[in-house]
């Protein structure tokens, strides 16, 4: 029972569920003897049993590793092996001679090692068969059934550190998606609403020219310059992952009335600010989702809402902050809500402050978007 109590003390110290495998399948492998060892796992797609490590000159490796290239990772289930028995009783396996058996790949492979002897112990999961550890042995020999009982212990114990491994590579993988849509988001929320404000200052810059407006339009010519260059910067930012440069040199209510006030330099639309309620610092996460949203809203108001008028509402409440884009536009069908619009980037980024987004719209009636995000400094 010393070897089972190691793999208890080591499940408890040891943050790394790799790790946690290796020790557990060497402390087996130690405990009796065994030359080297296999591990296969059932594969749900199809039902198979695949090799997924090896312990073998002191190393654990993994399926992919060079040693197994070119060959068939796949235990044959046919009746006429003895593999199957393992996977069909749930109970262990003793082959006493792998050269009695039908040759396949990775059975031939092992005789250059001198391996004779072969115990397939099952690895269980709240009662379901997932796999087996292979046993293997350079002499035949028996086994007492505490000796099966404790392999059968020490396998669960390898089987649920695979599983701990799988779930950490669950939570990375879920980690980079989360990162990658960020990072989408923030190009989207820079360069996409950037451009949006140089193709309108180039289109009433190309509409002043026709007219004879000639300083109206180098005017225009000159804002979308300078909306070029803010674009830059921000993208270059964005990709550091830095806060909005908007947010570094003033507070969220000063960006917000920044962004508003754009709107009303040469789009057609007279865009206004309020402030309701006494500011109070927020979390910088929580501010620049905040000013990137309102910057989304407001773009898709330009681009897309035909809007004369549009109020953009920052509004400090003692239980709630919440921020509200009016407009009196050609609105949209809530049941149709339309694509392009960014919706689903504002949606990603209220759920990541814990908040509510509330959209009132309809053909021909104006869109009302609302955020409500609960108190937090």
């Amino acid at each position: 029972m010393k070897a089972l109590r190691g793999v208890l003390d080591a499940m408890a110290r040891e943050p790394s569920p790799e790790r946690l495998l290796e020790f557990t399948l060497r402390t087996t492998l130690e405990q009796f003897g065994a030359h080297s060892l296999s591990v296969w796992c059932r594969d749900h797609s199809t039902e198979m049993i695949g090799l997924e490590y090896a312990f073998e000159g002191d190393t654990l490796v993994s399926k992919n590793d060079a040693r197994f290239a070119g060959l068939s990772r796949w235990l044959p289930m046919e009746d006429l092996w003895p593999w199957p028995e393992v996977f069909l009783t749930g109970k262990a396996s003793l082959i006493e001679d792998i050269r009695s058996v039908p040759p396949f790949p990775l059975r031939d492979r092992l005789l250059p090692m001198g391996i004779i002897t072969v115990l397939l112990v099952p690895m269980t999961i709240a009662g379901r068969l997932e796999g087996a550890v292979g046993l293997r042995f350079r002499e035949q020999r028996p086994f007492r059934p505490d000796e099966l009982e404790l392999a059968e212990s020490l396998a669960n114990h390898a089987m649920l550190a695979i599983q701990l491994s799988r779930f950490a590579d669950a939570s990375r993988e879920a980690a980079v998606v989360a990162e990658r849509n960020r990072l989408a988001r923030d190009i989207h929320d820079t360069l996409a609403q950037g451009f949006t404000g140089i193709i309108v200052q180039l289109e009433a810059a190309e509409d002043a020219r026709l007219r004879g407006l000639g300083p109206e339009s180098d005017e225009h010519v000159r804002r979308a310059q300078a909306l070029a260059r803010e674009s830059l910067q921000e993208a270059r930012r964005s990709v550091r992952a830095l806060r909005p440069q908007a947010l570094d040199d003033s507070t969220l209510c000063e960006a917000v009335k920044s962004l508003v006030d754009r709107i009303n330099d040469g789009t057609g639309t007279n865009a206004e600010f309020l402030l309701i309620g006494e500011p109070r610092p927020l979390r910088p996460e929580w501010e620049e989702n905040l000013y990137r949203i309102c910057q989304e809203l407001l773009t898709n108001v330009v681009r897309h809402a035909r809007a004369r008028n549009v109020v953009a509402r920052l509004i400090f409440e003692p239980n709630e902050v919440r921020l509200d884009v009016r407009d009196d536009g050609i609105g949209f069908e809530r049941a149709r809500r339309p694509e392009g619009h960014g919706l689903a980037g504002v949606q990603e980024r209220v759920d990541e402050m814990g908040g509510q987004l509330a959209i009132r719209a309809g053909a021909g009636a104006g869109t009302t978007i609302m955020v409500h995000l609960p108190r937090a400094t």
